[in-house]
């Protein structure tokens, strides 16, 4: 069920690509352009709502499911350790893994742009002779807009080579979205290392109806993350196998991490399990919050269009997490760690 969520992005972005095919071809004609433009701009509409379902999804996973889990480790940890603080561990592990991504980012950012800074000097009096022959046309210019998705831009139409390569050389530089590959991977990786955790929930259960419980709300906020996930990698600048690659991984994770729990029952209840959980889990929340803050959501408010409708999805995505925790175990039974006998 995650794989066919998932894959659900893949599919629309498809079905616009072919009706953008089609436009091109059936340039000329009056009837069918204003119908392929009418709906390639209705597919866009939704993509841009669904991508912000999605902020909603990764917003409430990040603050309502994964920094819970993230203190209800630290806080065990540190209370078997006689560490007694009121110093917030949690959020500042959560902040250090968003501060590791962004460093991260930048530093290959920097070699990129370093390494293409000399071609495209050597280049840059070629490039300006051809485009001060061809320069694109209100009508036929092929730039890429800012409400373009998955790489398809807003005007079909066929690119010259010289204005292929200033495109290129332009977005690279300037487009912020010619940077989402790399933030795309660092949440597959995020959402991976989160669907393990998961799936080591349910593994290490020891009673059929406890595992029932957890592997049914584990489905259900799996094929919500999933459908996400989705709209974030048809969004980036990936090839679709690249997608469907990124898909599989998310997808066989938590598979993984019940099968993990299975044969780690007995050493998993340990303080230094729970320590690299919660490390692990931390980072994990900062890439969430990297990726809907820098990622999702300024490219999608960014866009004046449908301000309300974008929040009133984003609003959804976070209900429909918020609904599915209530059916977990962590809902119904708070978690305390100092006991009744305990002298603190």
């Amino acid at each position: 069920m995650t794989l066919v969520f998932g894959m659900v992005p893949l599919i629309l972005i498809k079905l616009i690509h072919t009706s953008q095919v089609q436009h091109s071809t059936n340039l000329g004609r009056s009837p069918s352009d204003n119908v392929s433009t009418t709906r390639i701009a209705l597919y866009k509409r939704a993509l841009s709502f669904l991508s912000c379902f999605s902020a909603g999804v990764f917003l409430a996973t990040c603050l309502l499911d994964l920094l819970p889990s993230v203190r209800h480790n630290l806080i065990k940890v540190l209370f078997s350790m006689s560490i007694y603080t009121g110093f917030p561990v949690a959020e500042f592990v959560m902040t250090f893994g968003l501060f590791i991504i962004l460093i991260v980012e930048q530093i290959v950012l920097s070699f990129k742009e370093s390494h293409s800074a000399g071609t495209r000097e050597n280049s840059d009096n070629e490039r300006q002779s051809l485009l001060y022959k061809s320069q694109p046309d209100e009508f036929t210019g092929s730039h890429e807009s800012e409400n373009s998705l998955g790489g398809l831009s807003d005007d079909p139409c066929i690119q010259s080579s010289a204005q292929t390569e200033e495109v290129a050389l332009e977005d690279e530089n300037s487009n912020p979205r010619a940077h989402s590959p790399l933030r795309a991977m660092l949440l597959v990786c995020a959402l991976a290392l989160h669907s393990i955790f998961e799936g080591l929930t349910v593994g290490l259960q020891h009673k059929i109806g406890d595992v029932l419980g957890i592997f049914a709300a584990l489905v259900l906020h799996k094929s919500i993350l999933s459908f996400s996930l989705g709209m974030n990698l048809v969004q980036s600048r990936i090839s679709r196998k690249s997608a469907v690659k990124s898909i599989l991984v998310f997808s066989i994770a938590s598979p993984m991490g019940i099968a993990i729990g299975l044969m780690i029952n007995d050493l998993w209840n340990s303080v230094s399990s729970g320590l690299v959980h919660g490390l692990l889990q931390g980072v994990a929340s900062g890439t969430f919050l990297y990726i809907i803050f820098f990622e999702i959501l300024p490219k999608e408010f960014n866009n004046g269009d449908d301000r309300l409708l974008k929040i009133f999805f984003l609003l959804i995505g976070y209900s429909a997490v918020t609904g599915i925790l209530f059916l977990s175990d962590d809902t119904k039974h708070p978690f305390c760690v100092i006991s009744d006998d305990a002298g603190n």
